[in-house]
């Protein structure tokens, strides 16, 4: 499906300026009966940097129905480069109002990635908060790491999944999905990262006042220390950003 799209170009990428209901009015429009193979990326700094060293990843997201603004680099950037929705759209909240606004409709939801059990307990806590939620498939999908055609046999018996969650974390997930978009009947793709965990309380959200103050990854690396191998990328990204502000600058100036 085709969207009405205002978009922001950051470092090279894409990126939808829009509010957190219009994103969620636009995923559901993605994932009515007659659409099938669409997908939807949530885009932070470590995604931007992955992409412009990775021809093939940049691809994807290009591709995308939606490259959504999460994290707080991003969505900073967004705004320094025109932008004017100022909210992030984050895994978590997708997930959490998603589920909430299918609950009345005909949608078909699926959980695929995380590690044991964790699928199932966010489908779980979202069928207990939403009755009439109907899910169809939860589970780690360890047929999505081993072999395309077991997880498509999985899926060829659910049939139709409207809107299918997968956290298999940044990058992975996002190929998997290109891989089998045009495999699986399945309406819209939505690449989660580490949603699954947060929801399922395995990992503990930061507190609202450090969302509010984009300060969530620092409360994950705090809780996280391993997280600063794959975060080292984030004070290049900000000297980039910079640097294409300057540039800009000077070109006003006719430098």
């Amino acid at each position: 499906m085709a969207l009405k799209r205002q978009k922001v170009n950051i470092l090279g990428i894409e990126v939808d300026d829009i509010s957190f209901p219009k994103a969620v009015d636009q995923i559901l429009r993605l994932a009515e009966p007659e659409e099938r193979g669409n997908y939807v990326v949530t885009v932070n700094s470590e995604f931007v940097m992955l992409a412009r060293k990775s021809p093939g990843f940049l691809r994807i997201l290009s591709k995308a129905n939606l490259a959504l603004p999460d994290g707080s680099g991003v969505v900073i950037s967004k705004l320094i480069f025109g932008g004017r929705e100022q909210s992030r759209i984050t895994g978590v909240d997708m997930i959490q109002e998603l589920c909430a606004k299918s609950a009345s409709k005909a949608i078909r939801i699926g959980f695929l990635g995380g590690f044991g059990h964790v699928a199932e307990i966010v489908a779980k806590r979202q069928k207990e908060k939403n009755p009439r939620l109907k899910i169809v498939f939860a589970g780690p999908g360890d047929e999505a790491i081993g072999s395309n055609s077991r997880l498509k046999e999985l899926f060829d018996k659910i049939g139709r999944v409207d809107i299918l969650f997968v956290a298999y974390g940044m990058g992975r997930q996002e190929f998997l999905i290109d891989r089998m978009r045009k495999k699986l009947n399945v309406g819209v793709f939505i690449g989660v990262g580490g949603a699954f965990d947060l929801l399922a309380n395995v990992k503990r959200r930061a507190p609202r006042f450090a969302q509010n103050l984009g300060l969530e990854w620092l409360w994950r690396l705090l809780l996280d220390p391993a997280r600063l191998w794959r975060m080292r990328v984030l004070p290049m990204f900000a000297i980039l950003v910079f640097g294409q502000v300057f540039k800009r600058f000077f070109k006003s100036l006719n430098f």
